[in-house]
């Protein structure tokens, strides 16, 4: 009110009348008439037929004098003109029953409505403008919206009145993601309390329960989507799982595949051993807890003495059945004479190993000599392809111990690890065990320990497809705003590894 205060009786009525007819300004879009778009701003912020200006008919203002004009005109805004205002937020109330204060909660829901059941945020048809579209990315079905999908929502919702305002045909397109991995933990949950699992009931029951729950839960997200007012055009709202959707996915795999983007291959995954499922590295979170690192003697066939064995450490000692060699630091003066010689692979029957050189070895971590076992850590994996190593997996895809574990076959890998160290321990060749922080990656979704494997899986080939993506932006065929996620853009596109799918 200070500022009005300052202002010229003209110029005070006509802040009155700006003031009062913002809150009215939602009711004027309805009421502009039955359209497929909104009218544009300046047909929707119009005044009353009491707010109208007092000139003759067809008079023009005097734009040099725009200033003088305003301080000679009168405006007295009437008690007629408040209840007009007033109908607008309040249709059918007197003015003597409104509130002191606007409370939002009290119309938006009405007039959402309103702007929904007379299709304004359809594509016009009347529109001259070029096409607008934007496809909403889908939040997950199984969640709540966060301040990062109320950014998005706002982001968009502006875009896409703005192309409305410009005379463009718009559509935003809403829809929800059935989120996968997500959802199968809620439905198995919902499962668990009643006694059964998913296994039990079977793949048919099991979907047909998945689809009760989304009919049930899913129309959340697309509520909260409302409330936060967004403009898009829910007579064509979608679910990544709607028959349609489930097609086109089918299409893209073969047309992917039959142009060599897509294959079969054996390699190491993030395996979820109780989801039974691969998941990928964006899924994969990594958190340094507590652990063990464990110091054990690794037999050396045909030494003796000093040179009877290799000092060895590890923080999974299982994996030890899996081992397919010993790696030591060419530079390390220790150990650079094993290197060619081979180990004994404990508890496995007289299985030999090879004593490799690395530079890859870390002289400063543990005690400098590195178990290798390809089968089980990404790490070995790599090391093992690159020196042609066999790979040995230990592990059925439960996460117990298979055949090639020999007596300990049958064990879950937490209690393979706890006897294995025992047994060492009674051989005589366990050295010592401490406290150390290990970082252990667990799934994002069900937060169990991953369990790297090699597996024949689907995998898209993402170098072929991330070189245009890259080229795009280089070429400004593809603009990136803000510029700065630009770097972040080409990192993850940079020395991009193929992504399973499975």
């Amino acid at each position: 009110m200070a500022v009005l205060a300052r202002l010229r009786p003209a110029a005070t009525a006509a802040a009155f009348t700006r003031a009062r007819f913002a809150r009215s300004a939602s009711n004027a879009v309805i009421r502009a008439g039955a359209r497929a778009t909104p009218p544009p701003v300046a047909s929707v912020v119009r005044p009353a037929p009491h707010f109208r200006s007092l000139r003759a008919p067809g008079a023009q203002p005097d734009r040099r004098n725009h200033h003088q004009s305003n301080q000679s005109a009168r405006f007295v805004p009437s008690r007629a003109m408040a209840t007009s205002v007033a109908s607008e937020v309040h249709p059918g109330a007197n003015h003597a029953d409104l509130p002191k204060n606007f409370e939002q909660g009290d119309v938006e829901e009405r007039l959402y409505k309103m702007w929904e059941e007379n299709g304004y945020f359809k594509p016009s048809d009347t529109a001259a403008g070029e096409p607008f579209t934007i496809a909403m990315p889908p939040p997950n079905v199984t969640g709540a919206l966060h301040m990062g999908h109320a950014m998005f929502v706002t982001l968009q919702d502006i875009m896409a009145r703005n192309a409305r305002m410009r005379d463009r045909p718009t559509l935003w397109l809403p829809g929800t993601d059935h989120a996968g991995i997500a959802t199968q933990l809620v439905v198995e949950r919902s499962l668990e309390a009643d006694g059964l699992t998913r296994e039990g009931v079977g793949r048919e029951e099991f979907e047909r329960r998945t689809w009760e729950w989304k009919k049930e839960y899913g129309g959340r997200i697309g509520n909260q989507i409302r409330r936060l007012g967004a403009s898009c055009d829910w007579s064509r709202e979608r679910f990544t799982l709607d028959e349609g959707l489930s097609e086109a996915v089918l299409e893209a795999f073969v047309s992917l595949h039959e142009r060599g983007l897509i294959y079969k291959g054996t390699y190491m995954v993030n395996w979820a051993p109780k989801l039974q499922t691969a998941v990928s590295d964006l899924e994969v979170e990594y958190s340094d807890e507590p652990g063990t690192l464990y110091y054990f003697k690794y037999p050396v066939e045909g030494g003796e003495g000093d040179a009877a064995y290799l000092p060895v450490a590890t923080t999974r000692p299982e994996t030890i059945l899996g081992d397919t060699a010993v790696a030591v630091n060419p530079a390390d003066d220790r150990f650079k004479s094993f290197i060619g010689k081979r180990c004994v692979v404990p508890f496995s029957n007289g299985r030999t190993i090879p004593i490799i050189g690395d530079d890859y070895v870390d002289i400063e971590f543990g005690t400098g000599a590195l178990k290798i076992t390809p089968g089980h850590d990404p790490n070995d994996y790599e090391i093992g392809q690159r020196v042609g190593l066999p790979t040995i997996n230990i592990m059925n895809k439960d996460g117990s111990m298979n055949g090639n574990a020999g007596a300990y076959e049958g064990l879950d890998r937490a209690e393979c690890r706890t006897k294995l160290w025992a047994d060492m321990e009674s051989e005589g060749i366990a050295i010592k065990s401490e406290p150390y922080q290990t970082r252990v990656p667990r799934s994002q979704r069900g937060g169990e320990v991953i369990e790297p494997l090699v597996s024949e899986q689907w995998f898209v080939k993402m170098e072929t497809m991330a070189k245009p993506a890259l080229e795009a932006v280089e070429t400004g065929e593809l603009t990136i705003v803000p510029s700065r996620f630009e770097k972040i853009y080409k990192g993850w596109l940079t020395d991009i590894r193929d992504w399973c799918i499975s």
